[in-house]
């Protein structure tokens, strides 16, 4: 009996306890500090008709975008080829303006030329001549003398640089002396003149 409970002892092999030991580590999420921009962001998805218009606006976008750009580079050279020919045209009347004058300045040398070689009453004909074009070059492009001797001082064309006692009760107030011819240009005042003006004693 003892021999067969040996036999059946060693048949028998003893069965170990079975033990499962899980050594993964596990990380409480709550505590970690995520940086949420590091995060890939899902982006929202649209169903496929709305995914089309936004396309679509996209590239209307994109055109006007270009389409501006375009009227922008159009509208600096039109504006670069405008102030081109403002300048141009600016120095044309420049030269229309100045190129009377040079012929007044012309006579005006001729006088002192004449002046030198002795003869006066020349001079003063000379003179004359040149005073008379120089109005009428002034006159040409819109200058006009202000009449305003004899009349009532009017501060709008006059500056009255002085008095002069007068007796006559009707020249009071009214401009006796010229001192400096003023001038209009195409209607509007250039220079006022400077006047004396009557006093009453």
């Amino acid at each position: 009996m003892k021999m067969e409970n040996q036999g059946k002892q060693r048949l028998e092999p003893e069965t170990p306890e079975f033990q499962v030991i899980d050594k993964r580590h596990f990380v409480n999420l709550d505590q970690i500090d995520i940086d949420k921009e590091a995060l890939p962001v899902e982006k929202p998805r649209y169903p496929s008709y709305v995914e089309e218009l936004m396309s679509k606006m996209a590239e209307t976008e994109r055109r006007f975008q270009e389409k501006k750009k375009q009227i922008d580079e159009e509208i600096n050279r039109t504006k670069a080829r405008l102030e081109a020919d403002f300048d141009r045209k600016l120095g044309l009347e420049k030269q229309q303006i100045v190129l009377p004058f040079l012929e007044v300045l012309d006579n005006l040398q001729r006088a002192i030329d004449t002046g030198m070689n002795g003869s006066t009453a020349h001079l003063i004909k000379g003179i004359e001549m040149t005073t008379a074009l120089f109005r009428s070059k002034l006159q040409s492009i819109g200058v006009e003398p202000v009449s305003v001797l004899d009349q009532a001082f009017d501060p709008n064309l006059a500056q009255a640089v002085g008095v002069v006692k007068v007796e006559d009760s009707s020249r009071d107030g009214v401009i006796v002396e010229e001192v400096q011819t003023g001038y209009t240009l195409n209607g509007q005042l250039l220079r006022p003149a400077q006047v004396r003006v009557g006093r009453l004693e």
